[in-house]
Formats: C-alpha cells, structure tokens, sequence
C-alpha cells in the first residue's frame, strides 16, 4: 500500500507539473499573443500618428506657402500703385510746367487737344451726325453795309431779316411764327410774312 500510496502521489505530482507546464505554456502564449497584438496596435497608433503629424505639417507648409505667395502679391500690387501714383504725380507737375509756357490752363487744353487729334475727331463724329440729312440753307442778304450813317439802320436790317427768318424756321421744323408777330394789328401793310 505504501507504494500505491508513493505511485498516487508521483502521479498526482506529475499530473500537478503538467498542468502547471501547460498552464505555464498557455499563460505564455497568451502573453506573446497579447504582446504581438499589442506591438500591432502600437505600430498601427504610431502610423496613424506619423501620418496625421505628416498631413498636418504639409498642410502647414501649403499654408505658409499660400500665405508668402499672397503676401508678395499683395506687396507687388501695393509697389505698382505706389510707382503709378508717382506717375501721375510728375505728369501732374509736367502739365503744370506746360501750362505756365503755354499761357495758362486754356492753352494746355488747347495744345492737349491738338495733341489728340481731338478737333479731327469733333469733325469726323459731326460729320458722321448729319451724314444722310438734307439740310435746306437759305441764305439771304439784308442790305448794303454802307448805310451813310442812317441811325436806324441796325433796327431795319433787323426787321428786315425777320422774314427770311420765320420762313426758314417754318420750312426746316414746320412751326409757324404766332399770329402776334407775324401780324402787328391796327397797321395796314405791316404783315412781315
């Protein structure tokens, strides 16, 4: 009995040691696969990292580049408006120079136009605005320039010019001269038409 009782407990010992070999395995099985899992884990949070801090710092750069680009835009304009403006600032004082030699602000005027070509211009756009009219002219002579000192030759030539006047006003519009000055009533003889 006492070798039964020996055999119980070397299989009970043996049984013990390979439950506790296998527990041990397994136990360190779960640790390799808990500690690959968890190397994954880190490998993929630390990609994920690189790859936000990577994203984050192009998109800064693209900001900075965006923000210098627009910045020397900015000052380029400002440089071309500033050179403009001191353009104009010395054509200002050129003209000024201008006209104290041409007598003035009118003979500026007049020579800039001639500069211009603008009294051709004048011409050709008043050309081009009675092109195709047919214009009736009358023309008509009041008397001889001489009048020997006649004092109211200038009261004559006036009403004698009223006529021919009313008459052309009435041929080019067709508006009649009203009865009033066409006819001076209680004169006989004084009908100016």
């Amino acid at each position: 009995r006492a070798t039964d009782l020996v055999h119980a407990k070397i299989e009970r010992e043996s049984a013990q040691q390979k439950a506790d070999a296998k527990f041990y395995g397994d136990s360190k099985s779960a640790d390799a696969f808990f500690y690959a899992e968890k190397q994954k884990a880190e490998a993929s949070y630390l990609a994920k990292v690189k790859g936000a801090d990577a994203l984050i710092y192009q998109q800064r750069q693209e900001a900075e580049a965006n923000f210098y680009r627009a910045t020397k835009e900015a000052e380029a304009a400002f440089v071309a408006k500033q050179k403009e403006a001191n353009g104009i600032a010395e054509m200002a004082k050129a003209y000024e120079h201008m006209s104290s030699v041409l007598g003035g602000p009118q003979g500026l005027l007049q020579y800039m136009m001639l500069q211009n070509n603008t009294y051709e211009k004048l011409a050709k756009a008043n050309a081009e605005a009675i092109r195709g009219l047919q214009p009736k002219i009358t023309v008509w002579n009041t008397g001889e320039k001489a009048d020997g000192g006649d004092p109211m030759a200038p009261v004559r030539n006036l009403m004698q010019s009223l006529p021919p006047l009313l008459s052309t006003i009435n041929e080019h519009t067709g508006i009649a001269p009203p009865g009033w000055l066409a006819k001076m009533d209680g004169v006989e003889g004084t009908e100016l038409m």
